[in-house]
């Protein structure tokens, strides 16, 4: 049994290193998480990449289904599984697809279920003790995620030299977004002055020195970048009461505001760098507006 454990984690780590070589920072972090929690039930059933059939796959969805995780996270779980057997197959390590004609989960909703804050509990959440240094961090970090709609793995990945001037105005340029892809992000002014105030109040400055770091106790920053682990619990600390919010939150914020507030849909999908204008609708909370509705603008 421990010698099959070993291949199948051995195999499985090895394959989906591989293939998330390919992905964004955090798309990778997640993908191995997947990878390896495939590996962990192969390694409980007493199976093998090798020795894995459909049923085997079949079951592995019925474990997935059984789960307490989200409709949504069960899905991505069962596409990497069955991405990383198709791989197996393409590189002649299996005879045939496992996976074929397998179903996924189907998605209910055409929403994300992140909370998006209305725009008052935005701006309270804004209400920041900005004496420290670490308030002057924590307040430009998250005007960043809420006014921006930033990812937490593009926010944390920002150098001091990526916020620049362009045409005028404060950008921040993501060099690494998700699908590697770079795009432009205008700053607001507040944003962009916040940002400016908190990187006066620390020590190490410099085209490639890390814009948020982390800082100790005694309101001492030091040099070492903040970790995506360490934005959640910022986002958390700052939420408003009774309200479940996550950094993904604070973007389906901005989508959900902006477009609230007459963003064209373009304009908002190419800020959140979403290449499916029905990925960045997905976003939008709060659909149904009794008060200005579509049916409003049928004047006959």
């Amino acid at each position: 049994m421990q010698d099959l454990v070993i291949t199948a984690e051995y195999d499985i780590d090895t394959l989906a290193t591989e293939i998330a070589g390919q992905l964004a920072p955090s798309s990778r972090r997640v993908y191995m998480s997947d990878a390896r929690h495939f590996a962990q039930w192969m390694q409980a059933e007493g199976l093998t990449p090798e020795s894995i059939t459909r049923i085997d796959m079949s079951n592995y969805r019925l474990h997935l289904a059984d789960s307490t995780y989200a409709k949504t996270t069960k899905q991505r779980m069962f596409s990497v599984a069955c991405k990383l057997m198709r791989e197996q197959k393409l590189n002649g390590r299996i005879p045939v697809d496992v996976t074929d004609e397998l179903r996924g989960f189907k998605i209910d909703t055409d929403e994300t279920t992140h909370t998006a804050l209305s725009k008052q509990q935005a701006k309270d959440m804004l209400t920041v003790d900005t004496s420290t240094v670490q308030g002057k961090r924590d307040y430009a970090l998250l005007s960043l995620l809420v006014k921006t709609g930033l990812r937490r793995s593009e926010a944390v990945a920002l150098n001091q030299g990526d916020i620049r001037m362009m045409d005028g105005h404060h950008v921040a340029v993501i060099e690494h977004g998700k699908g590697d892809k770079t795009r432009i992000v205008k700053l607001r002014v507040e944003v962009y002055r916040g940002i400016a105030d908190y990187i006066a109040a620390i020590p190490e400055h410099g085209k490639q020195a890390p814009l948020f770091v982390r800082v100790l106790r005694g309101d001492h920053p030091t040099a070492s970048r903040l970790t995506d682990k360490a934005v959640e619990l910022i986002v958390k600390k700052y939420a408003p009461e009774g309200v479940e919010l996550t950094p993904h939150g604070l973007r389906a914020t901005f989508a959900t505001l902006a477009l609230e507030g007459g963003a064209p849909l373009h304009d908002t999908q190419y800020a959140m760098g979403h290449r499916d204008p029905r990925t960045t609708e997905r976003y939008q909370k709060r659909k149904l507006h009794l008060d200005n509705n579509a049916v409003d603008y049928l004047n006959f």
